[in-house]
C-alpha cells in the first residue's frame, strides 16, 4: 500500500514539475538538431533574416522646407515648428534663377543670396517685381533700384515681399559683353567694305 502510495505521489510529482520543463527542452532540440541537418546556404539564409529588419533612416529636418501637401502658390503656410513660410521666384541675371521657400519677412538680401547674388551684366538700378496679385491701391509691379545697397548698404529702396512675388532683374543695356559680341558680329563686315573700298579705288 505504501509503494503503491510513493508510486502515485511520484507521477503527480512528474506531471506538475517534470514534465512543463522536460517538453519544451525536447521541443527546442528537435528544432536545434533540424536546423544544425540543414544544408549551410539555408541556415545562412534563415541567420540573415533573424534581427536584420531593414532600417529607416530618420529624414533631416529641413526649416524651409514646406509641407508635403499641395498649397497655394500666392499664400502663406507654415512648417513642422510653425515658420511661417511662403515661395517667392527670382528670374534674370542672377547665377540661379528659379522659386525659393524663405520666410514671411524675408528681404531683397535673403533673396539674392538664396540665388547666388547678380552677375555683372545684372542692371540693379531696375529690378522689377512683379505681384501675383495687385495691391489694395491696384499696383501690380514695382521698380526697385537695389544699387545704393550693394554700395553702400542702404536698405530704403526694399520694399515688403510677398507671396509669389517675382523679382526680375534685367540686364544691363550697354555692357562689355554685349560690345564685343556686336563687334565680332560688324568686325568682318568692316573689313570686307574696306577691301573692297580700295579695290575701287
Amino acid at each position: 500500500m505504501a509503494s503503491r502510495c510513493f508510486l502515485i505521489t511520484g507521477r503527480s510529482m512528474l506531471h506538475k514539475y517534470v514534465a512543463p520543463i522536460l517538453l519544451p527542452t525536447l521541443i527546442l532540440c528537435v528544432q536545434l538538431v533540424s536546423f544544425l541537418t540543414m544544408p549551410l546556404s539555408v541556415r545562412a539564409d534563415i541567420a540573415s533574416m533573424v534581427g536584420n529588419e531593414p532600417t529607416v533612416a530618420a529624414p533631416t529636418y529641413n526649416p524651409l522646407s514646406g509641407p508635403s501637401y499641395p498649397i497655394a502658390q500666392n499664400s502663406y503656410f507654415t512648417d513642422d515648428s510653425g515658420n511661417i513660410l511662403m515661395f517667392v521666384n527670382i528670374l534674370g541675371q542672377v547665377a540661379r534663377q528659379g522659386q525659393f521657400i524663405v520666410r514671411e519677412n524675408a528681404d531683397f538680401a535673403t533673396i539674392l543670396a538664396l540665388s547666388g547674388g547678380p552677375v555683372k551684366e545684372a542692371n540693379l538700378k531696375k529690378v522689377l517685381v512683379i505681384r501675383h496679385e495687385p495691391d489694395d491701391n491696384g499696383k501690380q509691379a514695382y521698380v526697385v533700384n537695389l544699387k545704393a545697397f550693394y554700395k553702400k548698404g542702404d536698405r530704403s529702396s526694399f520694399i515688403a515681399l510677398k507671396p509669389n512675388d517675382t523679382i526680375v532683374i534685367p540686364e544691363k543695356g550697354i555692357s562689355l559683353a554685349k560690345i564685343s559680341q556686336y563687334s565680332s558680329i560688324i568686325s568682318p563686315f568692316i573689313y570686307w567694305y574696306y577691301i573692297i573700298d580700295r579695290n575701287n579705288n
